[in-house]
């Protein structure tokens, strides 16, 4: 089970970090996400006028969300590259990732699962089944940051890759990924597929010259 308290103390740490040490740090927030109640926060650190670091995190704690567990924990940090100087435009980025979940897997969202076709429950989607474990992510992520003044601006992303994952498969409360004949304290899956996204607001911290 993912605490309620664990984003919050990852947030702290990360303000706690980077607002007192670069000029032009800018603060984000995932309005996309922030319409399912599902907080997504990032900061992001210049490096030169066309690349920068970036640390988001997001997390969602739904005990029922349309009538499944919806319970997430997901920090990236990133290096992004921009096209353009001022670090505005289209822009790539590289990153690794870290996550904990009590979900059902979106299937919808996989690219490639090379292990679907041998796996009796990867992508079984029944009600009331979910999975519950660790995963770690390898990708990159693709966006275009719009500055609407010197503050403020918008930026598009959408982030994939491959995603490992360490679980246990549940039906209610009941283990049905194993048997008696073939059991294992945790499953694991590898699949290729789109895990971040969303349209952030972003603001340019104050005191912080162009």
């Amino acid at each position: 089970m993912i605490k309620k308290h664990t984003i919050s103390i990852v947030i702290a740490i990360v303000c706690a970090i980077a607002l007192p040490t670069h000029a032009q740090t800018e603060v984000k927030f995932n309005m996309a996400t922030a319409t399912l109640l599902i907080p997504n926060v990032g900061i992001e650190i210049p490096i030169t006028n066309h690349s920068s670091v970036q640390l988001d995190v997001l997390g969602a704690f739904w005990d029922s969300f349309n009538g499944e567990p919806l319970q997430i924990v997901q920090v990236f940090p990133e290096y992004r590259y921009y096209l353009k100087p001022e670090r505005s435009g289209l822009f790539v980025g590289g990153h690794i990732g870290f996550g904990m979940f009590t979900m059902q897997k979106p299937g919808f969202l996989v690219l490639y699962d090379k292990y679907t076709p041998n796996s009796p429950y990867n992508l079984k989607h029944e009600d009331g089944s979910f999975q519950s474990g660790r995963a770690t992510f390898y990708g990159l992520t693709l966006g275009y940051k719009h500055r609407l003044n010197e503050r403020w601006g918008l930026e598009l992303f959408v982030g994939g890759g491959l995603s490992q994952t360490n679980y246990k498969g549940f039906n209610r409360l009941d283990r049905v990924d194993v048997d008696e004949d073939n059991y294992r304290d945790f499953n694991g899956s590898g699949e290729v597929l789109l895990y971040r996204g969303g349209l952030m607001l972003v603001y340019k911290l104050k005191g912080v010259s162009k």
